[in-house]
């Protein structure tokens, strides 16, 4: 990467909105290091890239599972960048769960590991290691971590959202804002986006869309590239006086 792009982590940037972020913010002239657990993802990922694009996207390898892997992570990546510009967390546990409750111990850690530690344990090293000054980390949680899933709307072909998962973003947007005042001093922005659901043919079924566009003001899903611009704007200078936020794009979903 060139010293006048600046560089991006995100992880789990190689699929689902991750990639459409990668992707994004490589046009808006950022560098990205987005994270993968396989890198034949993250190849998969250059591939689909313009060509002018692919030397400044470098996947990396990660898996926010074991906090030895982290630690090895972040040291790779302080080897290689004297600054990171920006983290985003992407990456989430969401295991298909038939009973919403699922009250086994193993269960919850392992949801838990990824979208609660893995996402403090790798903010507070990038941000104290990397970052350092005048920075931003963007958090990805949903709009059940503040409202309670109206499991009315799913059928028999979709899985419901489990408490397990909906506590677990509740509490990221928890350790957004106490990492927003903890680095305040250094100008390190830390905001979160509550997203709403995002269409997905081959993994909802009809009736649910049917649902849920019903139960949304907007009337619709939303569409993968409509996180692209809030996103953009916390990482810009633009955002410097905007830290703590909790940041809703749900259709309205919230105001039923």
């Amino acid at each position: 990467m060139t010293e006048q792009r600046k560089n991006i982590i995100i992880t789990a940037g190689c699929s689902g909105i991750g990639a459409e972020l990668s992707t994004y913010l490589l046009r808006c002239g950022y560098g990205v290091l987005p994270t993968t657990r396989s890198l034949e993802h993250g190849q998969a990922l250059i591939n689909a890239l313009e060509p002018s694009l692919r030397k400044y996207c470098t996947p990396m390898e990660l898996k926010l599972d074991r906090q030895e892997a982290i630690e090895m992570f972040v040291q790779e990546a302080a080897e290689s960048y004297d600054k990171i510009h920006g983290l985003i967390n992407c990456a989430v546990c969401r295991n298909s769960l038939t009973d919403p409750y699922e009250m086994k111990m193993d269960t919850w850690e392992e949801h838990y590991r990824i979208n609660v530690f893995a996402v403090a344990c790798l903010s507070s090293k990038i941000a104290e290691q990397l970052i350092r000054q005048d920075g931003a980390i963007i958090n990805f949680s949903s709009f059940y971590s503040v409202h309670v899933p109206d499991n009315r709307i799913y059928d028999e072909n979709t899985i419901p959202t489990s408490l397990i998962y909906a506590s677990s973003k509740a509490a990221l947007n928890y350790i957004t804002q106490y990492m927003a005042v903890r680095y305040a001093g250094q100008n390190i922005s830390v905001n979160a986006i509550l997203a709403g659901g995002v269409g997905n043919p081959s993994r909802q079924g009809g009736d649910f869309v049917e649902n849920y566009c019903y139960r949304t003001p907007m009337k619709r899903m939303a569409h993968i590239d409509e996180f692209n611009k809030a996103v953009e704007f916390f990482l810009s200078e633009n955002s410097r006086y905007c830290t703590g936020q909790l940041l809703s794009i749900d259709g309205g979903w919230g105001l039923l």
